[in-house]
C-alpha cells in the first residue's frame, strides 16, 4: 500500500478529524494517533496536498519527483466538519489515519484510490464552506422570502423582482451549485460587477458534473393570466436559444397547462419553478411537475433570460453579486 498525506492548517480541524476516526473507523484494526517512538513507514511514494497543488514525490529525498498535477483547493477551516464518507474510505480498502505534523494520511492500494478519497474530502469541504455562509433572503420590493437551500441541495444565489412598468409582477430567486458560487469569490464586493456577472452567468449556464442544474423559483406578487406569463417567458427564451421554435412553444404550453389547474390565472402566491440542465428545462407549478422540455441549449437560454446583460431582473443579478462576491469560500491550505 502507498501512504498519502493531506495537509491541514487548522489544529481544530485535526482534532475533529481524530474524533471522527475514533467513532467511525470500520476496518476492525487499531488506529494509532500517537506515532512517537515509531519509525515512519513508506513504500516510495507520498502525496502532499497544499496551496492547491497535488504532488507525488518519493519519501526518500534522494529520488527525483515523479509528477505534479492540479487539484481543487481545500477549505481547511471546515473540512473536519464534513468528514470523508464511509463509502469513500471503503473504496478498495482505502483507509484514512492521522499522523504527526497536523496532517491526515490516506493509505490506499494505489495512487488513484488515494486521489479518489482526497477529492471526496475536498468535495465535502466545498459544500461545508457554502453551508456555513448560506442564508435565506427577502426580496425587498415584494417582501417575498426565499429559503437558503432547496430540498435537492441547490443553494440560493440571490433574489430579485420582475417589474412591468410600476407593477411588481413576481419575485424570482436563482439556485445553483457551489461551483456557481465559487465563480464569484475572486471578485471584491461592489467592484468589477460586469466581470463578476459574466463569470456567474457562465458558471450557471455551463452544465457539467460539478454543476448539473440551475433553478429559478418565481413567486407571483400580482395576478396575471397564465398564458400571458407563459408568453412573456417564452419571448425571453426564444431569441436567446436560436433553435427550434417548437421547443419554446412546448415550454410555453407546459406553463399554461400548469396554470390551467388554477382556473387559468396565476394568482398572487403561485409558484413556478424552472430547473435548467444540459438536457432541457423542467417545469413545475405550485409543486406539480408539468414535464421536461428536452432541447439542446434551452436550459442555457433560460439562464440567460435572468443572467445576461439584458436580464429581465437586474435586481436579481445585483443580489447574486452582493451576496457572494468576495466570500472566502474555498481556502487553500
Amino acid at each position: 500500500d502507498g501512504v498519502y498525506q493531506i495537509k491541514r492548517s487548522s489544529a481544530a480541524s485535526f482534532l475533529l478529524q481524530i474524533k471522527w476516526l475514533i467513532a467511525s473507523q470500520p476496518f476492525g484494526k487499531d488506529v494509532r494517533f500517537d506515532t512517537r517512538g515509531l519509525a515512519p513507514e513508506f513504500d516510495d511514494e507520498e502525496i502532499l496536498v497544499g496551496k492547491g497543488d497535488l504532488k507525488v514525490q518519493p519519501a526518500s529525498s534522494g529520488l527525483p519527483e515523479r509528477n505534479t498535477q492540479q487539484v481543487v483547493p481545500s477549505a481547511a477551516s471546515v473540512t473536519a466538519d464534513v468528514p470523508v464518507s464511509h463509502e469513500a474510505l471503503s473504496i478498495e480498502n482505502a483507509q484514512m489515519i492521522t499522523a504527526d505534523n497536523n496532517a491526515i494520511k490516506v493509505t490506499a492500494a494505489d495512487e488513484s484510490t488515494a486521489e479518489t478519497v482526497i477529492l471526496e474530502a475536498q468535495h465535502k469541504a466545498k459544500y461545508a464552506a457554502v453551508e456555513a455562509k448560506m442564508q435565506s433572503l427577502k426580496e425587498k420590493a415584494t417582501g417575498v422570502s426565499f429559503n437558503a437551500k432547496l430540498d435537492d441541495g441547490l443553494y440560493l444565489v440571490g433574489c430579485g423582482v420582475r417589474k412591468k412598468a410600476i407593477i411588481n409582477v413576481y419575485a424570482v430567486a436563482m439556485y445553483s451549485s457551489p461551483t456557481a458560487l465559487e465563480a464569484l469569490t475572486p471578485f471584491p464586493n461592489g467592484k468589477q460587477k460586469k466581470e463578476a456577472q459574466v463569470a456567474l452567468r457562465n458558471a450557471a449556464r455551463t452544465f457539467g458534473p460539478s454543476s448539473p442544474t440551475t433553478s429559478f423559483v418565481l413567486e407571483m406578487t400580482f395576478k396575471a393570466d397564465g398564458r400571458a406569463i407563459a408568453e412573456a417567458i417564452a419571448d425571453g427564451v426564444k431569441p436567446r436559444q436560436g433553435g427550434s421554435g417548437s421547443d419554446v412553444k412546448e415550454l410555453e404550453n407546459s406553463i399554461v397547462q400548469g396554470v390551467a389547474a388554477k382556473g387559468g390565472q396565476a394568482t398572487k402566491g403561485t409558484i413556478f419553478r424552472f430547473d435548467c440542465t444540459e438536457e432541457g428545462v423542467s417545469v413545475s407549478v405550485d409543486g406539480s411537475a408539468q414535464g421536461t422540455v428536452k432541447s439542446d441549449g434551452i436550459g442555457s437560454a433560460l439562464v440567460d433570460v435572468f443572467m445576461d446583460d439584458k436580464a429581465v431582473s437586474p435586481q436579481l443579478v445585483d443580489s447574486c453579486l452582493d451576496t457572494w462576491c468576495g466570500k472566502d469560500l474555498f481556502v487553500a491550505v
